[in-house]
């Protein structure tokens, strides 16, 4: 993440206090890895309750993930199913038209996450540009308390200043307001928003997913 923190242009970055998941096994599935990393993402989420946390991050290999849009589309797809399933207070599916209403935000153990991805997929006038980094995807879980802490009283107009910074340095960010669609970005701002929740998670079993990562 170091290239992206020097790179971007968020203000807060450099301040950032993070978390890693668990290193990404290349020897399990990409399901697997996930299913893997909640014990460490529920201590996290645990842990933002008294300290001042501002991201969990998530890296994965290229090579499993893929080169696509709709690649990092079943990505989140997996990862959101992956936490709800396993979220220690309320267990769930994912269903459509949740995430489609106005007021959902993706919530674990109780705690409201915003999921931005990360991806060599995205040129340099992309918000969500990776700044030389062509090997990893990376998927970074924002507490919305870290938004809180971070803009205080202030946040409306800090928020339309840091959208300006990026729009002048010609990385504008699409017009969206629902949250699902802030997650996986377009590669060009006026492109339909990325449907992630309409797409199949990938499997669990490596061998199986080897064979969709090929087709």
């Amino acid at each position: 993440m170091a290239p992206i923190v020097a790179g971007t242009l968020c203000p807060f970055a450099v301040k950032a206090r993070m978390r890693g998941a668990p290193a990404y096994d290349e020897g399990r599935s990409l399901r697997a890895n996930l299913e893997a990393s909640v014990p460490a993402f529920t201590c996290f989420t645990e842990d933002t309750r008294t300290e001042e946390l501002d991201a969990f991050v998530y890296r994965f290999p290229r090579s499993a993930v893929g080169d696509d849009i709709n690649r990092l589309a079943r990505l989140v797809r997996t990862l959101v199913e992956v936490l709800l399933v396993h979220d220690p207070v309320d267990p769930r599916v994912p269903a459509r038209r949740d995430i489609l209403a106005a007021r959902w935000r993706l919530s674990f153990a109780g705690v409201d996450y915003f999921a931005p991805v990360f991806s060599p997929v995205y040129g340099k006038e992309h918000s969500r540009y990776t700044y030389g980094v062509s090997d990893s995807v990376f998927v970074l879980m924002q507490p919305n308390s870290s938004f809180h802490t971070r803009l205080g009283s202030r946040a409306t107009k800090i928020r339309g200043n840091i959208r300006s910074r990026f729009e002048e340095a010609g990385q504008p960010y699409p017009s969206t307001e629902l949250e699902a669609h802030k997650f996986v970005l377009p590669l060009n701002p006026e492109d339909n928003p990325v449907n992630w929740y309409d797409l199949p998670p990938f499997p669990r079993d490596c061998i199986a997913e080897r064979g969709l990562m090929a087709s």
